[in-house]
């Protein structure tokens, strides 16, 4: 069964209901699994070791390339109507985000995808940490 012909059977919203939750559990799965986190990679990373931590990173990041580039082609995903590229950035903010992003990142000692994470094994430092970035987003 394809997606659209399960939007058509249950309805937009269920279905967005359904495919977020299935993108959950597999992220969810593979990030406690690879035990995946991007400030963790960037460590590794600045200390010269191409470890296991680097390695998990590429390939999550490749993998999503793949992914993207791969809806692209089959026209489920114009990349053009996404709300990030549909709207002029400054190089400016994309730098000051970055920095601010990376700083709160090495603050709270994980990205906030292994702070989810971390915060679904009962860890109350992640979770505390997780509502603060989900306020300040």
């Amino acid at each position: 069964m394809d997606v659209l012909a399960l939007v058509e059977w249950i309805g937009e919203a269920p279905a967005a209901a359904l495919l977020g939750l299935l993108t959950g559990v597999i992220f969810g799965v593979a990030a406690q699994r690879s035990r995946f986190c991007l400030r963790a990679a960037a460590v590794e990373f600045a200390r010269g070791r191409m470890g296991d931590r680097i390695a998990v990173w590429f390939l999550t990041f490749s993998t999503a390339v793949v992914w993207v580039q791969g809806a692209q082609l089959l026209r489920l995903f114009p990349a053009s109507d996404a709300r990030m590229m549909a709207i002029p950035g400054s190089w400016s903010g994309a730098v000051i985000g970055g920095l601010v992003f990376g700083i709160g990142m090495i603050l709270a000692r994980g990205c906030p995808g292994r702070l989810l994470v971390l915060a679904a094994t009962g860890n109350l430092r992640a979770i505390t940490a997780g509502l603060v970035f989900a306020v300040a987003a």
